[in-house]
């Protein structure tokens, strides 16, 4: 099957008195492989289905176990029995080649001509045999060589990684998300991989950051010494990045030229990819826009991937002796290439069930009607209100950029509110002032920072702030105060029944990420609201609903009551995974 291309598709007519030929038997097979290979493909993509582990059987050898993979065309790939095989008979052994210390093992689909028969119809000048089959089949085997382009798995939609530098067994990578939400914390991982370097090295680069930065500079020093770390073969560093306040940008963190310096025992190496690793900012939900450019560019995407591609199915860690290669390690599925198909997807919800189960017994929304009557006096607290305050970053803003924050939840209800907003100015000579309403009025005595602000309330209880730079001459960033005021005169009947319940619910995250609850709140008008973690090691959430998952595994209860009636409450549990590095 070289003709790897799919569309358009084909199928048979057929009518009494059709002469079919060998093309339309062809045609006949073509088609229902094209369809079921397109399916395979965009449904479920290429990978590991099951199986097909790769074990040690003695110092030389390795076994492949039964199992099942799609490739980049979506065909199939069945091992049926176990394949055992020394490591220097495997095709691409070089017994006399350079040696890393590795080898990564491959799988691709392989097929042949199989049971030679008498073609009856065999011309003159031709063999008169012909084969009757294609026997479908594997090809195994062990290359050095990664894969040329990036290996197709769900990890690159949301996440890109560049190689920085691969060269004397040492391979460093840089990897950032690829959506980020406007004013928000990341990461800026680099990942270091020892391919059988026996010299302690360490490693050094500076990169230089547009619309992202770190301790409110723009330009990070990147430093690893293996000395300072535990022996192993994989290293991670976390650089912790925050998003500017600038929305629908790229956000780049770019190689300085000239600055990498890798040195291994009394060697030095300088020469680097000069590579750029980039982030779309914007003020919407990371993950909404992440599904947003999916759909968007599916077709092409998945089409444009068709690439020639073999699966990873393990790096192997060796070393030579004369005649001989002995195994020191086996990795599975260095690049990830597997697919989580139904059967595991269900096994996994089975099991977040019963571990949620498992847990002391809470209801995720409580009927609040037996609370009974508002106590409030007509009145008595005519006025309600709540505060905070949102800094904005303004590196790299310019006059005439608008800033948006991130989403914020004042507390008090559903009914409308009053935003004021005003922001404070630190000019360096006096202990500083605050700004509130039309701040071109004070133009005249040459202020050396003016902008405009706005707030845009929506029903769910929260409200966005915008603000426009007018002018700035050497602010780095500026405090906004907000006050979200509601009067009692405005808010409607309370209903006689009443309910609270916590958005999104039951969430899954990885260690240290961040997510915002929200407390859907109807039949009254509600106090201010107090969240919690019941957990002593559950992570932290502060008063918006921000909640921050700990470094551990595991299921943790968030609450939220109201400030004022304690027993008006709503509980949910969110899941904390482990992050799998690369």
């Amino acid at each position: 099957m070289k003709n790897l291309k799919s569309f358009p598709f084909e199928r048979n007519r057929y009518f009494y008195g059709k002469l079919l030929s060998v093309d339309d038997f062809e045609t006949e097979q073509k088609y229902f492989n094209d369809k079921r290979r397109t399916i395979n493909r965009f449904l479920f993509g290429s990978g590991v289905v099951c199986g097909l582990n790769v074990v040690e059987v003695d110092d030389e050898s390795i076994s492949v176990e039964p199992g099942l993979a799609l490739d980049f065309a979506g065909r199939e790939i069945v091992i049926d029995e176990p394949v055992i095989k020394r490591i220097v008979e495997l095709e691409g052994y070089d017994r006399g080649g350079s040696d890393p210390g590795f080898y990564y093992l491959c799988l691709e689909y392989q097929e042949e001509a199989a049971e030679l028969m008498h073609n009856v119809a065999g011309t003159t000048g031709k063999s008169s045999g012909e084969y009757n089959k294609y026997k479908e089949g594997y090809r195994l085997f062990i290359t050095h060589m990664e894969p040329e382009r990036q290996v197709f798995s769900p990890r690159q939609l949301y996440e890109e990684s560049r190689t920085v530098y691969s060269g004397q067994g040492i391979v460093i990578r840089q990897v950032l998300p690829r959506y980020l939400e406007m004013g928000t914390d990341t990461a800026l991982r680099i990942e270091i991989e020892n391919n059988g370097q026996q010299e302690e090295f360490s490693f050094e680069y500076e990169l230089i950051l547009s619309f992202l930065s770190h301790k409110g500079a723009t330009v990070v020093r990147v430093n690893f010494n293996e000395k300072d770390h535990a022996k192993d073969q994989k290293y991670c560093l976390e650089i912790p990045v925050k998003a500017a306040y600038v929305n629908d940008v790229e956000a780049e963190a770019a190689l300085s030229f000239g600055s990498f310096s890798l040195r291994i025992g009394g060697r030095e190496y300088t020469t680097a990819e000069h590579i750029t690793s980039k982030a779309h900012i914007s003020a919407r939900d990371s993950s909404q826009v992440l599904q947003e450019e999916y759909y968007k560019s599916a077709m092409d995407y998945i089409v444009d991937n068709t690439f020639h591609q073999s699966i990873y199915l393990a790096k192997l860690y060796v070393v030579k002796a004369a005649d001989a290669c002995m195994i020191e390690r086996i990795e599975c599925l260095p690049f990830h290439q597997s697919i989580m198909h139904t059967e595991i997807t269900t096994a996994m919800i089975h099991k977040l069930a019963d571990e949620i189960k498992k847990r002391p017994p809470a209801e995720n929304v409580l009927n609040l009607e037996e609370l009974g009557k508002f106590s409030e006096k007509k009145g008595k607290k005519a006025i309600r209100a709540a505060y905070g305050e949102v800094v904005f970053d303004l590196e790299n803003v310019l006059p005439g950029d608008v800033l948006y924050s991130d989403k914020i939840i004042h507390g008090l209800g559903f009914e409308p509110v009053t935003i004021v907003l005003g922001y404070e100015v630190d000019d360096g000579i006096s202990d500083g002032y605050t700004v509130f309403g039309d701040a071109s009025v004070f133009r005249k005595q040459d202020e050396a920072f003016e902008a405009s602000l706005g707030a845009k309330v929506d029903v769910q209880g929260s409200f966005i702030i915008g603000m426009k730079i007018q002018k700035n001459e050497d602010a780095a960033s500026v405090k906004v105060h907000w006050t979200a005021m509601r009067h009692h005169a405005r808010k409607s009947e309370i209903q006689k029944k009443k309910y609270m319940y916590i958005q999104p619910d039951i969430p899954d995250l990885y260690t240290n990420e961040s997510i915002v609850f929200t407390a859907v709140m109807e039949g009254f008008q509600d106090e201010r609201l107090k969240w919690s973690v019941k957990d002593m090691d559950g992570g932290v959430i502060d008063k918006n609903g921000k909640y921050t998952a700990p470094d551990t595994t595991g299921v943790f209860q968030i609450n939220v009551s109201g400030t004022s009636y304690p027993e008006m409450k709503a509980t949910t549990f969110v899941v904390v995974r482990e992050k799998k590095e690369l």
